[in-house]
């Protein structure tokens, strides 16, 4: 099998972008992804990127994950997203124990992977495992077009408490529909129900192994994104959508203002006004890329220096956050009144961006604070799980 290049690979689904915006207000719609453009996803090879090659896998990096999501979510942030999760979830089964990652690819790579790592599932000890009830796994991105999922729950008889993701096959679990929001509704984030369901001991990976880059496929697979530690990676999936819905709806605004006129008849892009408010806005998005491209190799850094590197990564996913925050709201207020058109994309991006700020991942006030305690010589905050 040929390997695709990073090259080739956003080629490939920049050919596919224009059908994901023709589809994203149908799927808002739905408040899901449409069929098609999973299959199209999935064909394209996106759950491939970071998987071993033993697995069918291209065994590529983070800069080509965020290169293809980025170029997917200047079309739409929900297309984006799910697609993120999509390369991010294969990654992640390919550090679980070799038995799950066998189970999960028995009959080929291009599996989808919902997850919901919040521990609110009840996880009871049984005979080589645990059994699992909960109705709350909530925030399950595209869990409507996945088949198995992952489950985050402590477990208790190990000694201390210990945040585990479950992976629980298809057909195990029900789909509460729970997803009726502001923003990024097409990515049908739902509730996962799981009632009584045996997961067996090689279908767990512990969120502290995961954290450190320890968990068992770091001594499987050889390379080194199955060895770096989680937040090195994980906010990729969501400052990534951010970044490409803002330059989209940059895009979009460049092109239609081209030709609007003001209401005394002048050209709205003579006005000196706009065009530095636009100057700016493309300056902070230059900014926000350089900075997630810098992100994506952070993890290459010598051992000596990769806490410092983390830190300044961490930091620099909020940042992203904040960039992509401010230039989409440049770019409502510069709309006016259309820009609230529902047949406007931007202010889908509007609002699909602002929700996306939300996440955890890309929080200011822990981001930025565990920056801020690395810079002072401060140890780690023990209540902040990810890093």
């Amino acid at each position: 099998m040929a390997v695709p290049t990073k090259a080739e690979l956003v080629e490939r689904v920049r050919a596919l972008a224009p059908a994901f915006a023709k589809r994203a207000d149908a799927a808002e719609q739905a408040r899901r992804m449409p069929a098609q453009s999973v299959r199209e996803m999935l064909d394209v090879g996106l759950t491939r990127i970071l998987m071993p090659e033993r697995f069918g896998g291209y065994g590529l990096d983070f800069d080509t994950w965020n290169d293809v999501v980025v170029e997917i979510s200047k079309a739409d942030a929900s297309h984006g997203w799910c697609a993120s999760l999509l390369i991010h979830h294969a990654h992640l089964i390919a550090q679980y124990p070799e038995a799950c990652q066998q189970a999960i690819w028995a009959d080929g790579p291009d599996v989808a992977i919902a997850a919901s790592f919040a521990p609110r599932t009840a996880a009871a000890p049984a005979p080589g495992g645990y059994r699992l009830t909960g109705d709350s796994a909530s925030y399950a991105s595209g869990v409507d077009h996945s088949s198995w999922v992952m489950i985050g729950a402590m477990v208790h008889d190990r000694g201390p408490p210990e945040w585990m993701l479950f992976m629980v096959p298809p057909g195990q679990y029900a789909v509460r529909d729970v997803w009726h929001t502001a923003g990024m509704r097409a990515t049908g984030s739902n509730t996962i129900v799981i009632d009584d369901v045996f997961v067996p001991s090689s279908h767990m990976l512990s969120l502290p192994s995961l954290r450190e880059g320890n968990g068992p496929g770091a001594s499987i697979h050889q390379h080194l994104i199955f060895r770096t530690p989680f937040f090195f990676y994980a906010p990729l999936c969501f400052a990534g959508p951010m970044l490409g819905a803002a330059q989209g709806a940059y895009r979009h605004f460049r092109e239609w203002t081209k030709g609007r006129r003001s209401v005394d008849g002048s050209l709205v892009a003579e006005k000196t006004a706009v065009q530095v408010q636009m100057a700016r806005a493309a300056a902070d998005l230059d900014a926000a890329d350089l900075l997630l491209q810098r992100a994506t190799t952070a993890h290459h850094a010598p051992q000596a220096e990769i806490q410092q590197a983390l830190a300044r990564s961490i930091r620099d996913f909020a940042r992203v956050a904040e960039l992509s925050v401010s230039v989409i709201d440049t770019l409502m207020t510069l709309s006016g009144t259309a820009g609230f058109s529902s047949s406007q994309p931007i202010q889908r991006a509007w609002r699909d961006i602002h929700f996306a700020s939300t996440h955890i991942s890309v929080n200011p006030e822990a981001n930025y604070g565990h920056f801020g305690r690395m810079e002072f010589g401060l140890p780690r905050d023990p209540n902040r799980p990810f890093f």
